[in-house]
């Protein structure tokens, strides 16, 4: 099982977020047909994963998709790696469009079924190694390995796709060769249609989750935009030592992953409330896409003033570093806080739907950056070095912070005109604490604070 916590750290990490740099090296594409190339196929893997996460749960079980979908990905990396090493550009393009929707079903497979797989075992009291640590704790331990592949894509393509193949297709021999050690949790069995009647009653937070669709676009142009920001910029640490070019941007990117694991950690969680911390998220969002606008107009600045393709302009690519760090924060506050908002809102019987609401989110968001391609062709150029990349991202900032606002106003007005200002004060483990009764008594909801929680309050004050 840590092989295949290996292999998927080792996808994403050195493979799938420098995806758009490799297709950009094999196909002759705009920067605007590659921006929506690539959307097209991060949008096509989170509605797969839509369908195969409806496979695990009811016919399947998640056991079964890893065995059925990581073949996939196998298969799917080494066509790729095969293409690689033809000479023909023509075939080895056919060969391109072949290996990518296999290694999208491997990757939707993988996405929906490992974490699940992980955390079925945790909660099996037999398997939990350390009785001191809650089991997200132990569970975070485990996929905090992927920390050691963070430098493992400075190779060139042809190594890191090779690398790929064997990392992935070793990872699976040893799940197989440990599978009669491992939980089966049968799957439910339900009928389609009975989870859409479930669902019915779920429309109502259509209107809230619609909102995080601006985050969503952000999160998308992570994958994009901020890597192609990353050309003709200077990679030397400083004038006396040069490595390889992939070197210094794999350490700059990794930070979204990074700082990623650290803001999701329990310990964060429980430091302030969950929606405040998915409003700081936002706001965290917006800080990203606004320093990639401040970085795309400086990169377009000298740009004009260096007009030779061939030659790195003066500006380091630590330029990166703040966007990708704060986008790294982002998503450790907004995603994680979803879930806990989906949560709090349904009974335990309908969190199968959580999933599907946050997949369905980004399949919008990758999508919706596709369509801003044919909206405003004009802000996307043939080359890197003639778009207008700068007014997409403000367009993304404004559009964060306009929702920000719209959002913390409303919840304000609520807060005022609802819940009223009474202050019930009361003791627990010998700390005073200040609420607000008719949050709890009126809502129920959980709350956080001096790092406990109190979840459904009612009977403590009535």
């Amino acid at each position: 099982m840590i092989g295949l916590i290996f292999s998927d750290s080792f996808i994403d990490m050195g493979f799938k977020a420098f995806l758009i740099s490799y297709i950009e090296s094999r196909e002759n594409l705009s920067i605007g047909g590659l921006i929506a190339y690539v959307a097209a196929m991060d949008g096509i893997q989170q509605f797969l994963a839509i369908l195969i996460h409806h496979l695990a749960t009811d016919r399947l079980g998640d056991f079964r998709v890893i065995i059925l979908t990581l073949p996939c990905l196998i298969f799917g990396l080494l066509i790729l790696w095969l293409s690689s090493l033809l000479r023909s550009q023509q075939t080895s393009n056919q060969m391109l469009y072949i290996a990518l929707p296999v290694i999208l079903v491997g990757l939707a497979g993988m996405q929906v079924s490992l974490g699940v797989f992980l955390r079925q075992h945790f909660e099996e009291v037999t398997i939990v190694v350390d009785e001191t640590k809650s089991e997200r704790e132990q569970e975070e331990e485990y996929q905090d390995i992927f920390i050691c592949w963070t430098f493992a894509s400075s190779l060139s393509w042809k190594q890191t796709i090779m690398v790929s193949f064997i990392e992935v297709a070793a990872a699976y021999a040893l799940f197989i060769c440990g599978k009669r050690f491992y939980l089966r949790i049968p799957p439910t069995g339900r009928a389609a249609v009975s989870r859409l009647k479930e669902a019915r009653g779920l429309v109502k937070l259509i209107p809230l989750w619609l909102l995080f669709i601006p985050y969503c676009l952000v999160e998308v142009a992570g994958f994009s935009i901020f890597i192609l920001q990353s050309e003709r910029l200077d990679t030397r640490i400083n004038p006396r030592i040069s490595l390889h070019n992939s070197f210094n941007k794999v350490p700059v990117s990794s930070l979204y992953y990074l700082i990623r694991k650290l803001w999701s950690s329990e310990e964060a969680m429980q430091r302030g409330a969950r929606y405040w911390r998915m409003g700081v998220g936002m706001a965290v969002g917006f800080g990203s896409s606004l320093s990639a606008w401040l970085v795309e107009r400086r990169r377009s600045d000298l740009i004009k003033k260096n007009p030779n393709d061939k030659e790195d302009i003066p500006m380091t690519i630590l330029w990166l570093a703040p966007q990708f760090g704060l986008l790294g924060i982002a998503n450790g506050l907004v995603l994680k806080g979803l879930t806990d908002f989906f949560d709090d809102r349904v009974p335990q019987s309908k969190q199968y739907f959580e999933m599907l609401f946050n997949l369905s989110l980004m399949v919008i968001g990758a999508f919706l950056n596709g369509l801003a391609v044919l909206l405003a062709p004009d802000w996307f150029g043939d080359t890197i070095d003639k778009c207008q990349l700068d007014k997409y991202l403000l367009m993304l900032a404004i559009l964060n912070v306009a929702v920000l606002l719209q959002t913390s106003r409303k919840y304000y007005k609520f807060m005022n005109s609802v819940l009223g200002i009474n202050i019930k004060i009361i003791k627990i483990k010998k700390r005073e604490i200040d609420f607000r009764d008719l949050i709890v008594k009126k809502l129920g909801i959980k709350v956080w604070c001096c790092g406990f929680e109190y979840e459904r309050l009612c009977s403590s004050l009535k």
